[in-house]
C-alpha cells in the first residue's frame, strides 16, 4: 500500500443486540440494524476476534482491517502508533444505545489482564454523550474510602446501590473512565466510546435482573476484586480545554488523553486541516451535520454516527465547513497535548487534570 495515496477508509459496521439496548440506531442515526431486537451496541471501527472491520468501499473494499495490517502496519498506524502486545490495532470505537442501565462493571488494566492470563489487554475508555434524556445518570468511581470486602460482599448479596455515586449529563459531555474504575451507563443515554481494543468486562452488579427463566447473568465478583483499584478518585465529567491554532477549526477542545489515545471535538464552521506528521491514524466520527473528509487521493461523506479511518502514512487531511466531528488518535502528551494546551493559554493544573 502507498499511504500518500490512501485516503479515507470505511467499514461495514457490526451489530450487538444486548438485554439493555434499545433501537436508537435506528431510529436517530438512521443505521440499518437486525429487526426486532434490542441493539446496545454498533462497532464502527475494530480489530478484535469478536467482529474484524471490513473494508466497505473503494479499492481495499472486502479487506479486514486485520487483513491491512498483515500487509502494511506501518502505513496504517503511522510512525508512533503501535500494535498492541497480541498484534492488534490499538483501538476500538463503538456507538452504545443504553435504553436501559448496563450492569455495574469494571475493566481491568493491561498488567491485571495479563496476570490473570486474559486474551485480550486492559481497557481503558472514554465517552462522549451524544444524546440523552432529562436526568439521565452515569455512574464512575467510588469513594476512596469503601473497603474492599464491603463491596464485594454487597455486590455478592444484591444491596449495592448505596456505594455508587450518580452524576447526571448532558448532550456534549465527555467521561474519561481509567481501567480500574468501577462505572455503569444509565438509561436513555446513546454514546460514543473509544477504548484499548479489548472486549474485558467483569460485571460486578445487575440490578437483580433476570430473564425469562428466572435466572441473572453471570457476574465476576473474584475478578473484580483484582481488577478494581479502590482507593483512587474519579473526576466525573470531563472539563474540555479549547486549543488555539490556524487550522481553520472554529473551535477544537481536547476532551481526555492519555497514552492509549486522545479525543478532540472540532467544529468546523470552515475548512479544518489537520497536519499527522505521519506519527498516527486518525479516526473521525461525525456527531452532526455532514463531514466532508478528504485524505490522500480520496474523501469520505459522514453522518452523524458514521466514522472513518485516515491511515497513519497519510501526511494530512481536511474536514470541509459545516459539522462537528469526533477527532481520536495514538498521541505524544507532550508534543500533541501538554504543549498545544499550555500554548493556548491553560494552567499547569487544569492541564494535569485533564491528564490525571
Amino acid at each position: 500500500m502507498n499511504g500518500d495515496h490512501l485516503g479515507p477508509i470505511r467499514f461495514e459496521e457490526h451489530y450487538f443486540e444486548r438485554i439493555w439496548g434499545g433501537r436508537r440506531l435506528e431510529s436517530d442515526l438512521g443505521k440499518i440494524i437486525p429487526p426486532n431486537v434490542p441493539i446496545g451496541e454498533a462497532w464502527l471501527i475494530s480489530d478484535h476476534p469478536s467482529a474484524e472491520s471490513v473494508v466497505a468501499e473503494g479499492p481495499l473494499a472486502g479487506n479486514t482491517l486485520r487483513q491491512l495490517l498483515a500487509a502494511d502496519a506501518d502505513t496504517i498506524l503511522g510512525s508512533r502508533a503501535k500494535l498492541n502486545v497480541h498484534g492488534r490495532f490499538p483501538l476500538l470505537l463503538k456507538i452504545l444505545d443504553a435504553a436501559d442501565w448496563l450492569s455495574v462493571q469494571v475493566h481491568p488494566d493491561d498488567e491485571c489482564a495479563a496476570r490473570l492470563g486474559e486474551p485480550d489487554v486492559g481497557k481503558t475508555e472514554m465517552w462522549h454523550i451524544l444524546q440523552s434524556e432529562p436526568n439521565s445518570e452515569l455512574i464512575c468511581g467510588l469513594d476512596p474510602a469503601i473497603d474492599p470486602d464491603a463491596f464485594i460482599c454487597a455486590a455478592r448479596d444484591g444491596r449495592l446501590d448505596a456505594m455508587l455515586p450518580r452524576f447526571t449529563v448532558a448532550p456534549g459531555d465527555a467521561v474519561f473512565v481509567r481501567a480500574g474504575t468501577v462505572h455503569a451507563i444509565g438509561g436513555g443515554i446513546l454514546l460514543a466510546e473509544i477504548q484499548q481494543n479489548s472486549d474485558l468486562t467483569y460485571r460486578i452488579y445487575d440490578w437483580n435482573r433476570v430473564d425469562v427463566s428466572g435466572k441473572g447473568r453471570e457476574l465476576h465478583l473474584d475478578k473484580t476484586r483484582a481488577a478494581t483499584h479502590f482507593g483512587s478518585t474519579h473526576g466525573g465529567k470531563q472539563t474540555p480545554l479549547e486549543l488555539s491554532d490556524d487550522s481553520g477549526a472554529d473551535k477544537r477542545e481536547m476532551l481526555a488523553a492519555c497514552r492509549y489515545f486522545a479525543a478532540e471535538r472540532v467544529q468546523c464552521t470552515d475548512t479544518w486541516r489537520r497536519i499527522t506528521g505521519k506519527a498516527s491514524f486518525h479516526i473521525v466520527l461525525c456527531i452532526d451535520g455532514t463531514a466532508s473528509v478528504e485524505a490522500g487521493s480520496g474523501e469520505a461523506a459522514l453522518s452523524p454516527g458514521q466514522a472513518c479511518l485516515i491511515p497513519g502514512a497519510v501526511p494530512e487531511f481536511s474536514v470541509e465547513s459545516g459539522c462537528t466531528v469526533l477527532d481520536y488518535y495514538v498521541p505524544d502528551l507532550v508534543q500533541d497535548v501538554e504543549a498545544p494546551l499550555k500554548a493556548a493559554g491553560h494552567s499547569a493544573e487544569s492541564i494535569g487534570r485533564l491528564l490525571s
